[in-house]
């Protein structure tokens, strides 16, 4: 029986590094991976001049509060279009539905 026990405790100390190298990998991959999709979910302006030029406003504010808050509301006032663009859209193809 001390010898089998040998063998194990023999055995657990060859695996201790590997096993604790994989759950090093594991926990920087997850925090890695949750950053990324934290940072894809918030929401961003399309590229155009437009919104270039609305952002630049921003960007002359005083403090770095109010150009964030500019910007926030920058992009609340879009996504606010662009569902009112999607709701006339699925509005009038629901209507031209309804014609034929």
């Amino acid at each position: 029986m001390q010898r089998n026990f040998q063998r194990f405790s023999c055995l657990l100390a060859r695996a201790a590094p590997f096993v604790a190298a994989f759950a090093t990998s594991a926990t920087l991959l997850l925090a890695v991976g949750g950053a990324f999709r934290s940072v894809s979910s918030e929401p961003m302006l399309a590229d155009s001049p437009n919104a270039r030029l609305a952002v630049a406003g921003c960007d002359v504010l005083g403090n770095r509060i109010e150009q964030q808050r500019c910007v926030q509301r920058l992009v609340a006032e879009a996504k606010a279009r662009d569902a009112g663009a999607a709701q006339v859209v699925v509005f009038a193809a629901s209507q031209s539905g309804t014609r034929q």
